[in-house]
């Protein structure tokens, strides 16, 4: 391993050989010392000493010198960080790219050469090596998806006076549903678009619209050592009561996430909770962020409509912690949900740090549930674009609401008006079922690879000339790609774009779970050392709010123009996010 490669996250601190000095901590006895491993290093320091740290896989890969990013007016230009391998396809050879790294078969090792406990997630001893077998029971498969359009159909249906003369009735109450009048139906779709109680659904208090950041914090017991997260997937979907995790009673000592995972209709798929870890923090410089270091899919597990999983994932000590992304192979994008280090600060526009908590708080409130009036004016940081916004204010004209701030209702929509309102509705409905097109009312940019839309604090994407959110154009360093950045919401996003292992490489270990319907050893994103393209620590890339209120908004607008200068790992090409507000706003491509 070439010692010129090795430098530090900030691109200022050159990693020389010789003169070892002292380490942090002490290394694990255990650690490895083959060809390329846990390489000792010397690190000068700002007061001119010098410490060792551990370089090489299964201890951090070098970090490559910082991209070049440069904002003029309304584009971006980045030229991503290079590639510690030699050019090669990685997708005519998969098996012999240059990237991929020899598996190594036991726990990573930080750049004390410590080992972190928890980061072997599959063996051939033990294929789920980070849980034991989940607890499995059944549930009802009705959705927030299922119930929603069928509520819209039968408001519709109720009002049109020709169903009795046809004899034609597709849509039928159910049992709880008889003698509800119009208003009481609109009311219970709003309850479910807002997450508010639902009697007799498990996914009852989660929202559609993604107002609720503030008040989803999940803390680590500090005595239980472990954190409780309950999931919903439906659909293209997968919502979540925790948007963050505080991880501060448990930075040295490891834990463990107790995900109750319920699988509603069309949510089949398989658990892959993949969680992305820093280096030790005590490695940074004064002032400095963590650096990165790993990342993997802690399991791959297939599970079945009408289930709840119940799955105790072990986690090592929490102050490796970075986030925790949860996605579903068979939709993806834009089935994934992430949970984020509570902890961590970006800068506003004023420069000011902020928790990613603070983030949210800044635009939702503190408690945005707390009473009506606070509620209504979280909601209204979402643009009237989104597809869920628009289903909301059909239920609220419906209900007889004179506008998105009324709190009491008045007089009900007429027949006619209702009808109107269920097709608006219904075609907002198609609209949010398609998150890989984006909705009415917004064109793509025919010179992007990808156009995306940050809305309902989530992201919509379409790629160029429509189709799966594949960019096949780009396998060897060198590839030019064009990602434009629309912004809906009455709220600034930010854009960041991570690298899965390209350019420090990534290992398949995940062993064969095909006996019992496993698919982790061929869609699984592996274990790698992850690096970051543009945006956050290297400059905040942010989209301007809507511009005006109603559907005659105009988005605000930003470009990037990548040239990127490795090859792709062949699992995912692009992370793609809103790191200030991150748990849905994701548009991955493959």
């Amino acid at each position: 391993m070439k010692n010129s490669l090795i430098q530090s996250f900030s691109g200022t601190l050159v990693l020389l050989a010789s003169g070892i000095g002292l380490a942090l901590a002490a290394p694990s006895p255990n650690l490895p010392t083959g060809p390329g491993q846990c390489v000792p290093m010397s690190q000068m320091l700002p007061d001119g000493t010098f410490r060792t740290i551990y370089v090489g896989h299964p201890c951090p890969n070098p970090r490559p010198p910082m991209p070049t990013q440069t904002t003029v007016g309304d584009t971006t230009t980045v030229i991503t960080s290079p590639s510690l391998f030699a050019k090669k396809d990685p997708f005519v050879d998969p098996v012999h790219a240059t990237n991929l790294l020899p598996n190594f078969d036991g726990n990573l090792f930080d750049g004390n050469g410590v080992e972190m406990q928890n980061t072997l997630p599959s063996s051939a001893e033990h294929p789920y090596n980070l849980h034991d077998a989940p607890q499995v029971s059944s549930i009802d498969v009705a959705s927030p998806e299922t119930d929603l359009v069928h509520i819209f159909k039968l408001l519709k249906q109720d009002k049109d006076k020709n169903k009795d003369k046809d004899g034609f009735i597709t849509e039928k109450r159910l049992p709880g549903e008889k003698g509800l009048s119009s208003q009481q139906l609109a009311q219970r779709a709003l309850d479910i678009l807002e997450g508010n109680s639902i009697p007799n659904r498990v996914y009852s208090g989660m929202s559609v619209l993604h107002y609720k950041g503030p008040e989803k914090v999940a803390v680590v017991d500090k005595n239980t050592k472990n954190v409780n997260i309950h999931q919903i997937w439906y659909g293209s979907h997968i919502e979540a009561d925790a948007a963050f995790i505080d991880v501060s009673q448990v930075k040295e000592e490891p834990f463990t996430i107790t995900y109750t995972v319920d699988v509603l209709n069309r949510g089949e798929d398989d658990f892959a909770p993949m969680v992305m870890y820093f280096d030790d923090p005590a490695l940074s410089m004064p002032g400095m962020p963590p650096m990165p270091h790993t990342s993997m899919d802690t399991t791959f597990f297939p599970m079945i409509d009408g289930k709840r999983y119940i799955f105790k994932i072990k986690m090592p000590p929490g102050k490796y912690y970075n986030l925790s992304y949860t996605w579903g192979w068979r939709e993806h994008p834009p089935r994934a949900q992430v949970t984020e280090n509570a902890a961590k600060k970006l800068p506003n526009e004023a420069g000011v740090p902020r928790t990613l908590v603070q983030w949210e708080q800044d635009v939702f409130g503190m408690a945005p549930t707390a009473s009506v009036e606070n509620k209504l004016a979280a909601i209204a940081k979402i643009g009237e674009l989104a597809p869920e916004k628009r289903m909301w204010q059909a239920m609220r004209q419906a209900i007889g609401y004179a506008n998105d701030t009324a709190t009491t209702p008045g007089a009900p929509a007429s027949d006619v008006e209702i009808r109107a309102l269920m097709d608006e509705a219904l075609a907002a409905f198609d609209d949010w079922g398609h998150r890989t097109r984006l909705p009415r009312g917004i064109v793509a940019d025919p010179d992007a690879d990808a156009t995306l839309l940050y809305i309902n604090n989530t992201m919509y994407g379409q790629m160029k000339g429509g189709g799966r959110p594949v960019l096949d154009k780009w396998r060897l360093r060198g590839t030019n790609v064009k990602i434009t950045l629309l912004n809906g919401d009455h709220f600034l996003h930010s854009y960041l774009n991570p690298d899965f292992g390209g350019s420090r490489g990534w290992e398949n270990q995940f062993q064969s779970t095909k006996d019992i319907g496993g698919s982790g050893c061929w869609f699984t994103f592996g274990r790698f050392q992850w690096w970051m393209n543009v945006g956050g620590p290297f400059g905040m890339v942010n989209v301007q709010p809507v511009n005006g209120v109603g559907l005659d908004g105009i988005p605000g607008m930003h470009k990037v123009d990548f040239t990127m200068n490795y090859e792709p790992s062949p699992r995912l090409r692009m992370y793609q996010f809103d790191p200030a507000h991150h748990e849905t706003a994701i548009f991955s491509l493959h």
